[in-house]
């Protein structure tokens, strides 16, 4: 009979679990993909990687985190390297 007790209490605590890690993650903000980079660009937090659209007049802040807006496709959009 303890142990049906100790069970129970158990599992009541792991329901409640799923509900107050819901609550915390929207109080957190959006999360970042685990490969970008978080950055202050034109003043602005971004998070950036390899292959996103970049404008070339924040070269000089692309630069500071290891980047550089200097790859061009066909359409003539910059891309991040």
């Amino acid at each position: 009979m303890r142990r049906l007790a100790v069970v129970a209490a158990t599992l009541g605590l792991f329901a409640a679990t799923p509900a107050a890690v819901t609550a915390a993650r929207a109080e957190a903000g959006p999360v970042a993909h685990a490969s970008c980079t978080r950055a202050i660009i034109g003043g602005q937090s971004k998070c950036i990687a390899h292959g996103q659209y970049c404008a070339r007049r924040y070269q000089r802040d692309y630069l500071r985190y290891g980047f550089s807006c200097s790859n061009r496709d066909s359409q003539g959009r910059w891309h991040l390297r």
